[in-house]
């Protein structure tokens, strides 16, 4: 169940790097294995778009969140601090905290 989480938010997130992203030349992925959690990161060099567009009507960011709380992890996004765009979601191994 983790592995096709870590799949399914990180392929959301390149779509919304796709979509929201203005003038990125640059997405990058990073999966790091830890003992007990792996962590996942996203993210573009681009800037956010103004204004969500009027066909903009996904729950992307939303269906990360729950997909993570399920297994006991987190996701969290935002700007990040050199420009760009960043999706950081950490999942325990074992899929669930006991």
């Amino acid at each position: 169940l983790v592995d096709a989480a870590v799949y399914r938010i990180a392929q959301e997130s390149i779509t919304n790097a796709i979509r929201h992203a203005r003038h990125a030349s640059r997405v990058s992925i990073s999966v790091v294995g830890h003992d007990e959690r792996v962590e996942l990161t996203v993210s573009d060099d681009g800037t956010a778009a103004s204004a969500p567009s009027s066909d903009t009507t996904g729950y992307g960011l939303l269906g990360m969140d729950e997909r993570a709380k399920l297994l006991g992890g987190t996701v969290t996004s935002g700007p990040s601090a050199g420009g760009g765009w960043s999706v950081v979601a950490t999942l325990p191994k074992a899929g669930v905290h006991a």
